[in-house]
């Protein structure tokens, strides 16, 4: 095995499994809620996606099943779509909301990052079918 297939199987693993472990951290500790924010703003739309009672499960589940998916070399673009959504939603909320663009930045370049490296799999979604 290359140095490079080593160096992107290490950044797609560990990027599941941050996925899996923040996840399991709020499910743990906030018991499936947002945990409280600082900002105002930050706070009352992470209040009214607590109190709507479908957004979080729907969060936790997308992030622990694309992160489990990416932990495979095989099913990781997959995974990489599970949690594209969840991801532009968190680097939005840390733009706009918190003015945290250091943890808003981190997330959706190592995404990039990995979403490029699998560019071949996603090229075949733009493929014309060969009728």
């Amino acid at each position: 095995m290359r140095w490079n297939e080593i160096g992107w199987n290490v950044a797609r693993c560990l990027f599941g499994l941050c996925l899996i472990g923040l996840t399991l951290s709020v499910v743990i500790q906030f018991d499936g809620n947002h945990p409280p924010e600082a900002v105002e703003a930050a706070a009352d739309l992470t209040g009214a996606l607590n109190r709507s009672g479908f957004m979080n499960p729907l969060l936790i589940i997308s992030l622990l099943t694309g992160g489990a998916a990416l932990m495979v070399d095989r099913s990781s673009p997959i995974g990489l779509l599970l949690v594209a959504p969840a991801i532009t939603v968190i680097a939005l909320f840390h733009y706009f909301l918190t003015g945290s663009y250091v943890w808003g930045s981190i997330w959706p370049i190592w995404w990039a990052a990995l979403a490029w490296h699998y560019r071949h799999v996603f090229a075949r979604l733009w493929q014309p079918s060969g009728d």
